[in-house]
């Protein structure tokens, strides 16, 4: 298959098993970095661990023979946005995505994915499955749409995002993407040369032979440096004492655009009543850590456009960028505090 990237000819030979395209400019994209809290304060050595604030492991999924890899990729986050919504963690379906945004050739532009998230929604694994009567999938039933109906598609409304916004191949803004919005989807060059079956993967050294969507939803640091790890869709790999968990660690040199492109994060949005102006203000200090009036006072922190109370100082989820807001910036009575307060303890 042959993607276009401005006069830059990128040449993926098809392989099983990948199937992400360089997403065309567009004009219209909204970047991350105008909403992002900051990828300076990222705490590498903190690090960030999408199971560990979920509570639960994430299936390693296996397209098999298919190019659904962006379907993939966008299940396992907005699965992970669920699961922090919700509480528990349900598996979102890949063919759902991947049966409506698959090109002619096969495989997709991870854009796309991220757009029918938002204006299609998804669904639960259970409802429409990914794998062939239990077995991994081919390429034609991955692209088959004989499961939509009107009722799943009302139904798949519930799990819609709100907005969806482009990252830099940065490590610091992916990492960042990662803490506050549990999670990252973009696409990487590989080569037929191994490394991607091993715990790190290796960049390509001529370019690339194909393009790959995946998931990222760790980050840190050990004996060898920074990492951001993804669960991949390539199916169930062994476990060993530098990698229990299984997922594969990227280091800083798959980190630039030679090597990867289209990283894409879901954002929320505040969806409740208020004027205009406050609605901007929440907006602008999302994540950001006030206090009622001035002094000694009841601490919150305004989480997908909710002013959330923190009872217990000491589990303070560690929001992306403290600050305290000046009254007269923002106002923060004691009748909007308790009227946004939903019971969301942290």
């Amino acid at each position: 298959m042959q993607a276009v990237i401005g006069k830059q000819y990128l040449i993926f030979n098809k392989t099983a098993g990948t199937g992400a395209i360089p997403d065309p400019r567009d004009a219209r994209d909204l970047p991350y970095a105008e909403v992002a809290m900051g990828a300076a304060s990222v705490d590498w050595g903190k690090g960030y661990d999408v199971e560990g604030e979920i509570g639960d492991t994430l299936k390693i999924k296996n397209q098999d023979g298919s190019s659904s890899c962006v379907g993939q990729g966008w299940a396992y986050q907005i699965a992970v946005l669920d699961t922090v919504e919700n509480g528990f963690y349900n598996e979102v379906s890949a063919k759902v995505f991947y049966s409506q945004i698959h090109l002619a050739g096969g495989g997709a532009y991870v854009r796309d994915g991220a757009k029918l998230a938002v204006n299609f929604g998804a669904l639960s694994e259970m409802l429409v499955p990914s794998y062939d009567n239990g077995k991994p999938p081919s390429e034609s039933f991955m692209t088959k749409k004989d499961w939509m109906s009107p009722e799943l598609e009302a139904l798949a409304k519930k799990l819609q995002a709100k907005e969806y916004r482009k990252a830099e191949n940065s490590m610091d803004m992916i990492a960042t993407a990662i803490r506050d919005n549990h999670g990252c989807v973009g696409g990487v060059m590989g080569e037929n040369n191994g490394t991607w079956k091993t715990f790190e993967p290796k960049p390509p050294k001529n370019g690339g032979e194909w393009g790959h969507c995946i998931y990222f939803g760790k980050f840190g640091v050990d004996k060898l440096g920074k990492f951001i790890s993804t669960p991949n869709s390539w199916g169930s790999r062994g476990e060993d004492q530098l990698h229990q968990d299984g997922w594969q660690k990227l280091r800083e040199d798959y980190f630039n655009d030679k090597h990867m492109f289209n990283p894409w994060t879901l954002v929320d949005k505040p969806n409740f009543a208020m004027s205009p102006e406050t609605q901007k203000l929440m907006i602008q200090h999302e994540k950001h850590l006030i206090m009622e009036g001035e002094g000694v006072g009841r601490k919150g922190i305004i989480v997908d456009g909710l002013l959330r109370q923190i009872l217990d100082p000491t589990n303070n989820r560690a929001a992306a960028a403290c600050l305290y807001l000046s009254p007269v910036k923002f106002t923060v009575t004691s009748k909007i505090f308790n009227e946004m307060l939903k019971g969301d303890n942290f």
